[in-house]
């Protein structure tokens, strides 16, 4: 008889938060706060000053979708109160609904 044998795959940290697999205070406050700040910081330093905030909205989608799988699935498999995983996501819809509002609306 053949034994199954599983495999157990190292996932890196960047995975166990697109995974969910960080805690959901670490998913939200950390990734969407901290990391938010840093990458926007980040973007400004490379464009220069001259960045429309069009093109800064626009620069910052991939960071946001991101962001947004990774704190849902952390809210998903998150066993505290349930009260902070529906509050999390209400917060990730109105996030998403406010950055992309602010790049369609800007003149």
């Amino acid at each position: 008889m053949r034994k199954k044998i599983k495999k157990k795959i190292k996932k890196n940290y960047l995975r166990k938060f697109w995974d969910g697999d960080l805690s959901l205070p670490i998913s939200y406050w950390l990734f969407g706060l901290v990391y938010s700040f840093i990458i926007g910081f980040v973007l400004v330093i490379i464009t220069g000053t001259g960045l429309s905030e069009r093109l800064y909205g626009i620069l910052m989608i991939p960071w946001m979708i991101f962001w947004a799988v990774g704190c849902w699935r952390a809210a998903d498999k998150y066993k505290g109160l349930m009260l902070w995983s529906v509050l999390s996501k209400i917060s990730i819809v109105l996030s998403i609904i406010q950055g992309l509002a602010s790049i369609v609306t800007v003149v």
